[in-house]
């Protein structure tokens, strides 16, 4: 009788978790992931006229900056617009490369995915600066800000020994 009990947990664990990864309850939510091409455009300082940017964070290095495909409207009021020129772009990233080797961390580009696996934007942050994204009605899409105290932070948020002095 145990045995029966037991497998019919370890089944409704196994239910629930099938429900929230396809986003039953949670939502409709993408992925940002890695890209190595999408960190050389931006380290090159390619401006996509197909993408509108935002950046959030200070205004001199921001904490990330991001590029969404002009058929999505970003549903945010925490993202700040940019309308690149080549050099406004490349002096945003600079400024975003300096403030990070200050704390010897690198930006990373990354693309950013619908819930159904399309493509959406990219993204330009150091690797801890983690967000996702979550698809809206009528192509509309709202991508979550990073901690806007990265800097300030150790690996995973975690405060560290240098900070509490």
């Amino acid at each position: 009788m145990m045995f029966w009990k037991r497998r019919r947990v370890v089944l409704m664990m196994i239910l629930l978790m099938a429900f929230i990864m396809t986003g039953f309850w949670g939502g409709r939510y993408g992925n940002i992931l890695p890209d190595g091409q999408v960190t050389k455009d931006f380290e090159a300082f390619k401006i996509d006229p197909g993408m509108n940017y935002y950046y959030s964070g200070p205004d001199l290095y921001p904490n990330a900056l991001i590029g969404v495909k002009k058929q999505y409207a970003l549903d945010s009021d925490l993202w700040k617009p940019v309308k690149p020129t080549p050099e406004s772009f490349r002096d945003l990233i600079l400024h975003m490369q300096d403030k990070a080797q200050e704390y010897r961390e690198f930006q990373h580009g990354f693309i950013m995915y619908d819930d159904k696996g399309q493509p959406i934007g990219v993204w330009y942050s150091i690797l801890k600066a983690r967000t996702f994204t979550q698809m809206r009605e009528e192509n509309k899409v709202r991508v979550y800000t990073p901690d806007l105290m990265i800097y300030q932070t150790g690996p995973g948020g975690m405060t560290t020994v240098q900070d509490r002095r």
